[in-house]
């Protein structure tokens, strides 16, 4: 505010004069200076006097408040002084009031405390008098002379009679009434233990007998009594312990070797009987064992079956009502009671123990002898023979055998296999190794001994397989060999050109034989005989026949890809019969094996589906032939280093889906190997056809190009590779896998000499001759490959060269052709239709090449003077790309087939002009006009 400098307790009016005086002086003008003093006093004069007004009138206004405030607070002092007297009134008021009830409130709870005691008096006589009519009760229900064995007792009520004078004895107290002390002592105590003891021996003996109505009756009794969960617990704790007793030491190795020197010296006395050892002392006592296992859980199961039966009904007549207030609600079974104290079903609680004290045992024997422990391991079948046939009955739940009140999974989720739901053994259904029982059973006892077993088994069947192909000699002894093979001859220096190629397993090198292929099947078949009585270890072993077989295809693929890897090329393949005798050797063990395998699954697992398999890869391996001929004819083909497409690969013999049986299990491991052998069989077979499809193939045209330069050769170039395809490869062979791979092989080659001879010039007549010889031994080499391909079985009828087809039907043309002269040829194809239905089975273009042919060597004779007029020679090609290129054309997609033909044509309607051009003889030059027609009419 305007006034707020002048009421702050800090002004001083001499400052304040000099301020304002020292803001005037700085004005130019002294004069307005003067003024402006003038003028600030004046205002300094009237604000002083607004600022007196103001605080006389705030001291007034306050003084009038405080006056009014203060008629308040005498106001409220004259009210505050009422009040009290009014309280000061009550209280006196109370005092009275307090005086006059404290002596009827006195008498109240005097008379309330007669009553109380009163009431207390009269429950106690009320008690007593209860408890007289409950033990004149129980004396009716157990008269004296039951004590002594004479008279006849009604246990089950006298079992409620008893439990209501327990309720009533602990419900009120009757302690230190001397009537009541003395009945509990005399007549309660004795007849509640002999209840009991009656109760016991019915339970007991029930069990023993497997009497389910004196179960039944001694559990009622319990359960009257209210003591049946801790007499159930108490008794499955007693089978328990028991066992535990009874099991200890009964597979001890010194009482073992003990009863075995007692028996035999005994025999050696002369007693009659014959001498025993160890392992039939072993296995005696655990037959024992087991049938006392299997007798004492029959017992628990029979208590278990009556437990689950009986149930919490109302008495008929009214006996006791106390009865009812129990945990157990009418309607709820016994066996719920019993649980609900144990924690577990009885039969399930005993179970876990009593094949853990065994487990414990027979860990004891094993660590103690290593005999007790070869003995189990390797007798681990029996093992499972001796155990679940006697204990079907406890280890099936749907035949009242253990069930466990947990999550109802097994105890031991680790299993060894994925067989869960697959049975123990084919013999017994109702025992599945996921069941509570079993799942004990394998996971606390048996499991150490199966994988034992089953690595063993798989070792066995490991060294069938090793010894067909057994390990490399000894560093020094292949290094002696070695320099025994490249020794110098006597003559002089070796000659590095005679060596061949190098020997494959000198040492070694022989393929796997019959005998030893038939051990490997023999030692299969034996492991899976042996664990057949066992579902999962029947798989287990399956399967490890299954690697194993795997471990040979393995080793297979890998000589031969040494093989490969040593001898590049096919020539050297061909050239070597060691190596041909040794690949061969290798399949026909791959197929022994196989069809080894595939009878023991046909006659003992109900059939195999190599059969299906091997169809299905002959029938792809035959559209991939028909598409790689034009890649064959193109170029030289090299040895594969690699498994062809469409040959079977891939099966494994795990299966992660669960198997229904022992038979399909079985059954799918022997399939999966099969079809590994399959592939195996069929990629090397492949490898060999390849080699010698690549050596035929370049012999037939090679032989070709020969052929026009010289005219005396004495044997055909193909005749030699035919030959070795013939008795190196298909017939050693066992397999039926090269029918059709052969088949069409042979007509690629029929096709391919067909071109050749057509292509042939000069066309002499000992050329003719030639060929037409060369023909026949051509067509009598086919048919023996033909023929040593079919099965090996005799179940397919021999197949025929004339099944080839078209291709063969073209090379019977072939003779007819070579001596029809131009005369009868000209006169034959007058009309291109008549051509073209003359010699359908003849492709066009060979026909067109085989005129051009004798055309020009019928101008020039045998003189190379008109071979520039031939069609491949005036595109710039040799006879061998003109061969290929007219097999890329008969391979190629649409758009280069076009491109191709044209060219083709082309080259054969300008070789005809040409020859035309220098023809002078009229048959001559109407015998190319009409060629030309042909090629014309043929777009």
């Amino acid at each position: 505010s305007k006034y707020g400098e002048f009421l702050s307790s800090s002004f001083d009016a001499v400052q304040y004069a000099q301020r304002i005086a020292g803001s005037g002086a700085q004005s130019s003008q002294a004069q307005e200076a003067g003024d402006g003093i003038t003028q600030l006093m004046g205002t300094l004069a009237s604000r002083a006097d607004s600022l007196e007004s103001l605080l006389k009138h705030t001291i007034l206004r306050s003084h009038e408040e405080l006056l009014q405030q203060v008629i308040s607070v005498r106001a409220v002092d004259s009210s505050l002084g009422l009040i009290e007297d009014q309280v000061r009134e009550i209280k006196s008021y109370m005092h009275g009031l307090r005086t006059k009830v404290r002596v009827p409130y006195e008498q109240a709870l005097m008379y309330t405390r007669q009553a109380a005691n009163l009431q207390a008096a009269t429950a106690c006589v009320r008690g007593t008098s209860k408890f007289i009519q409950l033990v004149r009760r129980l004396r009716a229900q157990i008269p004296d002379a039951a004590l002594d064995g004479g008279g006849r007792a009604d246990f089950a009520l006298a079992a409620l009679t008893l439990l209501d004078i327990e309720k009533l004895v602990g419900g009120s107290a009757l302690g230190g009434v001397r009537l009541v002390d003395q009945a509990l002592a005399d007549v309660v105590a004795v007849r509640r233990a002999l209840t009991t003891a009656e109760a016991e021996r019915l339970v007991g003996g029930g069990m023993q007998r497997a009497h389910q109505s004196d179960i039944g009756a001694g559990l009622q009794i319990l359960f009257n009594l209210g003591t049946l969960p801790g007499v159930v617990a108490a008794t499955v704790r007693r089978h328990t312990v028991e066992w535990a007793g009874h099991v200890a030491g009964r597979l001890d190795p010194k009482a073992v070797h003990a009863q075995v020197r007692e028996h035999n010296a005994q025999a050696t006395a002369g007693d009659g009987s014959d001498m025993t050892g160890v392992t039939a002392v072993l296995w005696a006592r655990l037959e024992a064992l087991v049938d006392d296992l299997a007798s004492r859980g029959m017992e628990l199961r029979a208590l278990e079956r009556v437990l689950a039966r009986k149930r919490d009904v109302l008495p008929r007549f009214d006996v006791s009502v106390g009865a009812l207030d129990s945990s157990a609600a009418a309607g709820v079974s016994f066996l719920d009671v019993a649980v609900a104290r144990l924690g577990d079903r009885p039969l399930a609680f005993w179970w876990g123990t009593a094949v853990a004290a065994l487990a414990a045992e027979i860990d004891a024997a094993c660590a103690e002898s290593s005999v007790v422990r070869q003995t189990l391991t390797n007798g681990y079948a029996r093992l499972v023979t001796l155990f679940v046939p006697k204990l079907e009955s406890i280890l099936a739940p749907c035949l009242g055998g253990v069930v466990s009140v947990g999550s109802g999974e097994p105890a031991d989720a680790g299993l060894a296999l994925a067989v869960r739901s697959a049975c123990v053994s084919p013999q017994m259904p109702h025992v599945l190794y996921g069941d509570p029982g079993p799942a004990v059973l394998w996971g606390r006892l048996l499991a150490r001994f199966e994988a034992e077993y089953v690595k063993r088994a798989a070792a066995r069947i490991e060294d069938a397989v090793g010894r067909c192909f057994p390990p490399p000699p000894p560093p020094g002894l292949v290094d002696a060999q070695e320099a025994w093979t490249n020794q110098k001859p006597r003559g002089g220096a070796a000659d590095a050109s005679a060596a061949g190629p190098p020997p494959v397993d000198l040492m070694s090198g022989a393929p796997p034989s019959r005998k030893l292929v038939a051990g490997i099947v023999r030692s299969i078949t034996t492991e899976l005989e042996m664990a057949k009585s066992d579902t999962r270890l029947g798989a287990a072993v399956a399967h490890a026949a299954a690697a194993a077989v795997a471990s040979f295809v393995a080793a297979s693929a890998a000589k031969l890809a040494a093989i490969v890897a040593a001898n590049p090329g096919p020539l050297r393949l061909v050239e070597s019969p060691l190596l041909a005798k040794y690949c061969v050797g290798l399949i026909n063990a791959a197929e022994s094996l196989r069809s080894g395998l595939a009878a023991l699954c046909e006659s003992e697992y109900g059939g195999s589906d190599s059969l299906a398999v091997a169809a299905a890869t002959t029938r792809l391996r035959q559209l991939q032939s028909d598409n790689s001929r034009h890649r064959r004819s193109q170029s030289s083909i090299s040895l594969p280093s690699s498994p062809r497409p469409g040959s079977v690969a891939g099966f494994a013999a795990d299966s992660s889906s669960p198997a229904s049986s022992l038979a399909a299990i079985v059954r799918e491991a022997l399939n999966a190997c099969e079809q590994d052998l399959l592939a195996l069989i069929s990629r090397q077979t492949d490898l060999l056809l390849d080699a010698a499809d690549t050596v035929i193939t370049e012999s037939i045209i090679n032989g070709g190009n020969a052929a026009d330069s010289s005219g005396d050769q004495t044997e055909p170039p193909f005749e030699s590779s035919m030959q070795w395809l013939q008795t190196q490869v298909l017939e050693p062979l066992e397999t039926d896998y090269c029918r059709r791979p052969v088949s069409a092989m042979v007509d690629r080659y029929l096709c391919l000499y067909t071109r050749v001879v057509c292509l042939t010039f000069p066309l002499s007549e000992a050329a003719k001759l030639r060929l037409t010889a060369e023909v026949t031994q051509f067509e009598f080499a086919c048919s023996q490959l033909i023929t040593a391909s079919a099965s090996k079985g005799g179940s397919i009828a021999p197949p025929k060269l004339a099944d080839v087809g078209r291709s063969y039907r073209a090379l019977r043309l072939v003779r007819p052709l070579l001596f029809t002269d131009i005369a009868e040829l000209l006169t034959a194809i007058q009309n291109i239709a008549s051509v073209v239905q003359s010699w359908s089975d003849l492709p066009l273009f060979d026909l067109v090449d085989h005129i051009l042919c004798r055309v020009a060597t019928e101008l020039v004779g045998d003189s190379d003077d008109h071979k520039p007029t031939l069609p491949y020679v005036l595109l710039g090609w040799s006879k061998r790309q003109w061969i290929e290129e007219l097999i890329a054309n008969d391979h190629a997609d649409v758009k280069r087939s076009s491109t191709l033909t044209t060219s083709i044509r082309q080259a054969l309607t300008q070789s005809v002009d040409q020859l035309l051009a220098t023809a002078s003889s009229t048959g001559v030059t109407q015998l190319l006009q009409a060629v030309k027609n042909a090629l014309s009419s043929s777009k």
